[in-house]
């Protein structure tokens, strides 16, 4: 962890971006080279979301904001590691900051889960959401939870990993780019310098589109740009062990916000 800060630091200093391929080359703390992956010490190591039993009591999911502000929502019987309401709240504070939610927004959400991402952000006023998941299961309950909120026909729900739609959108019906992509991957089952890789080689990314990414404090800190400067970090915050990082592709001056480097030091 501590050379991973190094290395990031380093880079900053020197005034160079930072490469995917300097990224996934940095020693972590899960003792494997070349990879950019999540300690397997933290909870729900050693299960795979979406896939294995769920051991512990009901999420209790609900909407944290907007029209559906408090509605409770199901959560599949797997194990999941949904976004806590503390940091979706801060997110949307965020969003808000930037005004990069609307009546136009059209947003994608990746490692959805029981959906409840997406769908606080169409009770947050977004147009129209894709979220998808590779678990049946989970799919399914995504399904159920957009009809409870009445957004059947704002919500569409797919089967699939995330890397192949970002790779190819239109395969799964759905139109790019989007204004909005958020993503809540688990973190011990991927490896962030590839799932960064995809995002930025992503025809879902247009200019201007906002990259939400939750990840571990564990990794250290995420870079403030990557891409050559084309993805740039706008905001950084913890919360207790969870990180949350706001980028914007290809920023072009519109948004208020402006962005905060010191947040990724």
């Amino acid at each position: 962890r501590k050379s991973l800060k190094r290395t990031w630091r380093a880079q900053r200093i020197g005034g160079d971006d930072l490469s995917l391929a300097q990224l996934a080359n940095t020693s972590m703390p899960d003792r494997s080279r070349g990879v950019l992956r999540a300690p397997r010490r933290m909870r729900g190591a050693g299960v795979t979301q979406g896939k294995d039993r769920r051991t512990r009591a009901d999420l209790r999911l609900y909407i944290t904001g907007g029209e559906q502000k408090g509605r409770k929502l199901a959560s599949p019987d797997v194990y999941i590691r949904p976004m806590m309401a503390q940091v979706r709240e801060a997110l949307f504070s965020m969003l808000r900051d930037l005004r990069a939610l609307d009546g136009q927004t059209r947003a994608l959400d990746l490692f959805s889960g029981s959906g409840c991402v997406g769908l606080e952000t169409l009770s947050r006023g977004c147009a129209e959401v894709a979220s998808v998941d590779w678990s049946e299961e989970c799919v399914e309950v995504m399904r159920q939870n957009a009809r409870a909120c009445g957004y059947e026909d704002r919500h569409t729900a797919v089967m699939a990993r995330a890397e192949d739609v970002l790779a190819d959108p239109a395969r799964y019906g759905l139109r790019a780019p989007f204004d909005l992509i958020t993503l809540t991957p688990p973190y011990e089952e991927i490896i962030y310098a590839d799932l960064m890789d995809s995002i930025v080689r992503s025809p879902a990314l247009g200019e201007n589109t906002v990259v939400a990414i939750e990840y571990p404090v564990e990794l250290g800190v995420m870079p403030s740009t990557l891409a050559d400067g084309r993805l740039v970090g706008f905001r950084n915050r913890r919360y207790g062990r969870t990180v949350l990082a706001l980028y914007v592709y290809r920023p072009d001056g519109s948004h208020d916000l402006v962005p905060h480097p010191h947040e990724f030091l």
